[in-house]
């Protein structure tokens, strides 16, 4: 074990003295956005709003904590019942301040999903289906669809669909509008 410690170790100090990072594959410190993944970097980037999720968990914990207060036995686990209600209403906050974006990139797109950034490359994306109220990426090969929608995530398809339209027609990708 320790001698696999030991090359790990000696190749990242031949990569830091080349001046390249072992994470982002590319120069370190380099701010460029071809390394930069996440809302921050080049390109035009449109944020949504998480809406539904943060209430359910609103909603389950007003209710959890009703129950609670009512049942006969309330007293008993009351730094557990608080705990577990706050908790809660602490995911429901964080989710609902983590917006969800998609970044349209010269030659590549970003978005976040389920609490990490994918993107895709121009050559992997099938085609981009546009429609009034949601937008489609579907990726070649046996990825998941990429759906922005206007009513669940408050994204602004109709100033999305122009672009991806345009970086469709660049990268010669399929276009379908409904």
């Amino acid at each position: 074990m320790g001698s696999f410690d030991r090359k790990v170790e000696r190749n990242m100090v031949k990569l830091k003295k080349q001046g390249k990072s072992p994470i982002m594959k590319g120069p370190v410190g380099n701010s460029n956005s071809k390394y930069t993944i996440g809302p921050k970097g080049e390109g035009d980037i449109f944020k949504g709003r998480k809406i539904i999720l943060p209430v359910l968990l609103s909603i389950l914990a007003i209710m959890y904590g009703s129950v609670g207060l009512l049942s006969p036995a309330a007293e008993e686990n009351s730094t557990l019942f608080w705990l577990t209600i706050g908790l809660y209403l602490l995911l429901a906050v964080i989710i609902f301040l983590r917006k969800p974006y998609l970044r349209i990139d010269k030659s590549k797109i970003y978005t976040s999903t389920f609490n990490r950034d994918k993107y895709l490359d121009a050559s992997n994306i099938n085609k981009i289906i546009l429609s009034r109220g949601k937008i489609v990426i579907e990726p070649k090969g046996r990825q998941s669809k990429w759906v922005f929608y206007r009513m669940r995530n408050r994204f602004d398809t109709e100033a999305m669909a122009p672009k991806l339209e345009q970086y469709g027609n660049t990268h010669h990708i399929t276009i379908e509008k409904k």
